[in-house]
């Protein structure tokens, strides 16, 4: 046998995400022998289920994505930065009456550090999910320390009456998201593991097609899995620095073999009446 020929290489579950699993899937598929074995054959067909489900799946992923409208989240997340924004606002200019003359003044200033600390509205530029968790706080404080109808006195009931309005609309909208993520990333995990077990399965039928007594075959094996040769030099040149990352959309997957690598890839009730001030649940 050519001792250049090492069958292990093929033989291990190569490290994939659901976008280049798929196109690797194809591209094993299209290079399969005509005249190949029945077992090889038939690995081929699993192996071309496999990319078309994955296909599918990457499909459905980038549906879901485009079915919450981005625009209608900013416009919330917007909303929600501006009645914070506002009510600590309001309080700063309270404080900024002279005491002496309006009483309410010196508790305006001791409200906005009890509510908004030294960091201010910085949790406002933060990510939907942490921002939603300091707003909530913001709120339960002021319901635990009966602060709703002081702060209505000081800066007017509709400052805490519009975040009454927007923080469940908001945190539907965070759990929503969280969720949709969660559930397409599992999906896409399992049949991106589908497509390693296919590639593997496929890869090892085609290795045994070699025969040690005729050389041609090993040229023949080698064209049919030059796709993995393919993928593998174009993740070594990523490694080094040489390409541009793959796709965003990735999942974790499980090794489809002993030992073998594989590379990693992230609902709320309320009302949207006004009224009382209310923390999500």
């Amino acid at each position: 046998m050519d001792p250049t020929f090492d069958a292990s290489i093929y033989v291990r579950a190569p490290v994939i995400n659901i976008a280049n699993g798929v196109t690797l899937a194809h591209a094993l598929v299209a290079a399969c022998p005509e005249a190949a074995p029945e077992n090889v054959a038939k690995a081929c067909t699993k192996l071309k289920a496999a990319g078309e489900a994955g296909q599918k799946a990457l499909t459905a992923r980038r549906r879901e994505n485009g079915a919450l409208s981005e625009e209608d989240v900013r416009g919330l997340d917007r909303e929600a930065d501006g009645s914070f924004g506002a009510l600590r606002m309001r309080l700063i200019a309270t404080s900024m009456l002279p005491a002496e003359r309006y009483p309410q003044a010196r508790r305006a200033g001791e409200l906005v550090k009890e509510l908004f600390g030294d960091d201010g509205l910085s949790f406002l530029t933060a990510e939907y999910s942490v921002q939603n968790t300091v707003m909530t706080s913001i709120v339960e404080h002021i319901q635990e320390a009966d602060l709703q109808p002081e702060i209505d006195a000081i800066a007017g009931p509709e400052f805490l009456e519009q975040i009454g309005n927007v923080l469940p609309r908001y945190d539907v909208m965070v759990r929503d998201r969280l969720q949709k993520e969660v559930a397409a990333t599992s999906n896409l995990a399992t049949v991106m593991r589908a497509i390693q077990s296919a590639i593997v399965s496929y890869a090892t039928k085609v290795v045994g097609m070699v025969d040690e007594d005729e050389p041609a075959t090993i040229e023949a094996v080698r064209k049919a899995l030059r796709p993995l040769d393919a993928h593998r030099e174009a993740g070594a040149r990523r490694g080094q620095g040489g390409a541009k990352g793959e796709a965003a959309t990735s999942a974790p997957a499980a090794p489809a073999g002993p030992g073998a690598p594989v590379a990693p890839g992230t609902p709320g009730t309320g009302t949207d009446g006004g009224g009382a001030l209310s923390a999500p649940v």
